[in-house]
C-alpha cells in the first residue's frame, strides 16, 4: 500500500466520473453507485489479507490484466456501463501506486515492478491524497452527488462499507506502522497531520451518508389516499 485509502477512494471517484463523462459525451445524466466505486478503489489491497498464504503485496491484484479478466463478464453484460467501475479499480495501481510505489502492473506477462517507489508518507504522497480529496469534493458538489448522498435514502446504506474500510485502514496505520506506531507522530509532523485530517473529513462524510440511509429505514411511508 503506497497511497492511503483516503487517496485511493478519492481518486477512484474522480477517475470513474471522468470516464463516465467521456463515455456519455459530457452529459450529466449518468450516475454511479458511489459506494461500489469507493470500495473498488481500495480492492486491489485485498492482497494484504493473504500474506500468510504467500501472497505478496503489489503483485497480481495490482495487475491490469488480472482485473480485465475479472471485469470481462460485467463488460459483456453491461458493456460501457461497467467501464467507469473498471477505471475505479485500475487507477489504484496505474495511477496512485505507480506514482508513489512499485507494482507488478503487467503480471502475468512480466514479473517486473514499475513505479517511482517514493517513501510513504512523502510530500508527493500527501499532495496526491489532498488533491484527490479536494477534486472529488468539487466534483461531488458540481454533479449533484452530494445532495443525493446526504439525503434520507435507503440507497445510501451501502456507504457504511467504505466507511468501515476507511476506519479499519486508519486503525491499522495508527497502531501497526513499521517500527513505531504512526499515532506517535500524528501531531508532530505536518504531513501526517494533513493525512489524518483528510481521513477524518472523508470518514465523517461517509458516516453521515450511511446514517442518512439507515434513517430512511425508520421513516414511515406516506399514507395513500383512498378514492371511492
Amino acid at each position: 500500500m503506497k497511497l492511503f485509502f483516503l487517496g485511493h477512494m478519492a481518486w477512484a471517484y474522480v477517475w470513474a466520473v471522468i470516464v463516465l463523462a467521456v463515455i456519455s459525451g459530457g452529459k450529466r445524466g449518468g450516475k454511479l453507485f458511489v459506494p461500489v466505486v469507493l470500495m473498488l478503489g481500495v480492492l486491489p489491497d485485498i492482497d494484504l489479507f493473504f500474506g500468510s498464504f504467500g501472497v505478496v503485496h503489489h503483485t497480481f491484484t495490482h495487475s491490469f490484466f488480472f482485473w480485465l479478466v475479472i471485469f470481462a463478464p460485467f463488460m459483456l453484460v453491461y458493456r460501457q456501463k461497467s467501464i467507469p467501475y473498471l477505471a475505479a479499480v485500475v487507477q489504484h495501481f496505474a495511477f496512485g501506486d505507480l506514482l508513489v510505489g512499485k507494482v507488478m502492473i503487467l503480471w502475468p506477462f512480466s514479473m517486473s515492478y514499475f513505479g517511482l517507489n517514493i517513501a510513504m508518507p512523502s510530500l508527493l504522497d500527501v499532495a496526491l491524497e489532498t488533491a484527490g480529496l479536494l477534486l472529488a469534493a468539487a466534483i461531488i458538489i458540481f454533479n449533484g452527488d452530494l445532495r443525493r448522498l446526504l439525503s434520507v435514502d435507503k440507497r445510501n446504506i451501502p456507504m457504511l462499507l467504505p466507511f468501515l474500510a476507511l476506519v479499519a485502514s486508519m486503525l491499522f496505520f495508527a497502531v501497526d506502522w513499521p517500527i513505531i506506531p504512526l499515532i506517535a507522530h500524528i501531531w508532530s509532523r505536518k504531513l501526517l497531520t494533513t493525512i489524518v485530517l483528510g481521513h477524518i473529513i472523508l470518514a465523517t462524510f461517509l458516516a453521515v451518508s450511511a446514517a442518512q440511509g439507515l434513517k430512511a429505514l425508520k421513516r414511515k411511508p406516506a399514507p395513500t389516499s383512498k378514492t371511492a
